[in-house]
């Protein structure tokens, strides 16, 4: 991989603490680059030692559609970071958030391919038992509640070789889990197994954005929803970038573990009342994509996701006002000519 085509991207509206002092230093000795996103609660005086920050006024002088449209105060600012990353011509795009703490590792030069295990089931799956190193129960956000402890994983004899053109990492230490399960625990240290990995295969998972590698063919795929709640739109994003990958025979491959999560303050009520939504409708998402018809091919991928979203649309899930956001965010694809191939 070229020097500068790679990007990290994360938003914040916190000083700049030792977890983005860390992806700052390691992005310079990588050469990467590393793009942070501002809000309208990011501190004024907010600096880098390398990479590039952008606060709002910035941000609407890049010439997106997205960013002159997009709302304060929202995790979908870091839509921008993305198409400035896809500008300045990043074949890579990792994004983590201001609260993931990075392990060397995370550094470490980013492959298309890989020989792994395959998981064999073809339904919901808790990719969590997979990683953890002793048995307990603990399920990533996103996964429906009536499946937590439903199939267990089973794995295919024989190792499969493949291009992972989207790879998610899981977090540990106090790892991405919903509020009902936060209330539950009043501590959280979740260790995970160093090294592994695995494809996804035919099953179903969310992902989050907190340690995710995106490469080029897939970049139009990764939109987070703005009307949604903040607590939904990664989880809903990930649901829509499986029903277009899967169309297209594109399997997601999890890793472990290049990162610790040291959670910034929240109230966990408030995540609750924010993930309401997200406990009621992933299934019936994933159950409405099922339904649609998608062209092939990664040429495609604007259109498809614009299809999704209509329907979604049409059932409720998001209001009209989401396609203003989604329209934008194609429009600047195009402009900067990506995509997919």
């Amino acid at each position: 991989m070229k020097k500068n085509n790679c990007s990290l991207v994360i938003t914040t509206i916190n000083k700049a603490n030792k977890n983005i002092t860390k992806c700052s230093f390691w992005s310079k000795k990588k050469q990467w680059n590393f793009i942070v996103i501002g809000d309208h609660k990011t501190p004024k005086n907010f600096k880098l030692n390398y990479g590039s920050y952008f606060n709002v006024h910035s941000q609407k002088k890049l010439g997106f559609k997205f960013a002159k449209i997009c709302p304060l105060n929202s995790y979908t600012r870091k839509n921008i970071g993305y198409l400035h990353a896809m500008k300045v011509g990043s074949k890579i795009i990792i994004e983590t958030d201001d609260d993931n703490y990075p392990k060397d590792n995370f550094f470490s030069e980013k492959k298309l391919e890989h020989t792994v295990s395959e998981i064999s089931n073809s339904d919901w799956i808790n990719i969590y038992d997979f990683f953890l190193k002793k048995h307990e129960i603990i399920w990533p956000r996103g996964l429906p509640l009536d499946k937590i402890r439903d199939q267990k994983i089973k794995i295919k004899n024989k190792k499969i070789k493949n291009n992972f053109y989207l790879q998610q990492g899981v977090c540990e230490g106090n790892p991405d889990v919903d509020a009902i399960y936060r209330l539950l625990h009043d501590k959280i240290n979740i260790k995970f197994k160093d090294n592994k990995k695995i494809s996804l295969g035919k099953s179903n998972s969310t992902f989050n954005s907190q340690n995710t590698v995106w490469f080029k063919k897939i970049f139009p795929l990764m939109y987070l929803p703005v009307t949604c709640s903040m607590r939904c739109t990664d989880i809903w994003r990930s649901i829509i970038a499986l029903k277009i990958l899967k169309n297209d025979n594109k399997k997601i491959l999890f890793f472990g573990t290049t990162m610790d999560q040291n959670r910034n303050l929240h109230n966990l009520i408030n995540d609750f009342k924010e993930e309401i939504p997200m406990y009621l409708e992933n299934k019936n998402i994933f159950n409405l994509l099922e339904k649609i018809k998608l062209k092939k091919g990664t040429k495609n991928y604007n259109m498809n996701l614009l299809k999704c979203y209509n329907h979604l649309i049409k059932n409720k899930i998001f209001t009209s006002r989401e396609l203003i956001y989604v329209k934008a965010w194609i429009a600047d694809i195009k402009k900067l000519k990506i995509s997919g191939e």
